[in-house]
């Protein structure tokens, strides 16, 4: 069904304002970004931002789906590289808002539409390392178990400072420990 004009005047105005709140939240900080300053950088009215979402919570949650689907818009290309690649990829992607995360974490314990997003991301995240793993040969309860220490082993890595030598060695030691079960 084609789009009517109300249709894509909504996709287009979510996209700006979630464009706008991301750069604010990542150079201000979510805490110091106020409803009104994002609609102050828009030039519109902070009611207006309240049509769209009806809270901040809820426009930080349309920021990061937003920011998901464009990470998701490049994982076909990253399905021919290697475990350790793949996760190096994500990390690295994760990397990029890493405020944002941290934003995320710190908020898990008062806000039911963060903590909600949290849950299914983390839902989504794991399948989708587990159907990696299972597509390698590795089985069932295993693959699972895998894909639950493979996220958090990047939420340690982006929570914790480390340097570059302490992440290939924790990579090269997940992709060693999560070989293709024997035949």
């Amino acid at each position: 069904m084609a789009k009517n004009k109300r249709d894509i005047d909504l996709d287009v105005k979510r996209k700006e304002l979630e464009q706008a709140a991301a750069r604010l939240f990542m150079a201000r900080g979510y805490d110091a970004t106020s409803m009104g300053s994002i609609a102050k950088e828009l030039g519109v009215t902070a009611n207006t931002l309240y049509w769209y979402y009806a809270s901040k919570d809820e426009l930080l949650v349309g920021v990061l789906n937003r920011l998901l689907s464009d990470s998701l818009e490049k994982l076909p290309a990253m399905m021919e590289l290697s475990l350790r690649d793949q996760i190096d990829w994500t990390l690295r992607e994760l990397e990029k808002s890493r405020p944002l995360v941290n934003t995320v974490h710190g908020k898990l314990g008062e806000s039911a539409a963060i903590r909600d997003w949290h849950d299914r991301f983390h839902s989504l995240l794991e399948s989708a390392v587990a159907h990696t793993l299972k597509a390698k040969g590795i089985r069932g309860e295993r693959a699972r178990m895998l894909a639950t220490v493979a996220i958090f082993l990047v939420e340690g890595l982006l929570a914790h400072p480390h340097t570059e030598t302490q992440r290939d060695d924790i990579l090269a030691w997940f992709s060693q420990n999560s070989a293709a079960d024997p035949a």
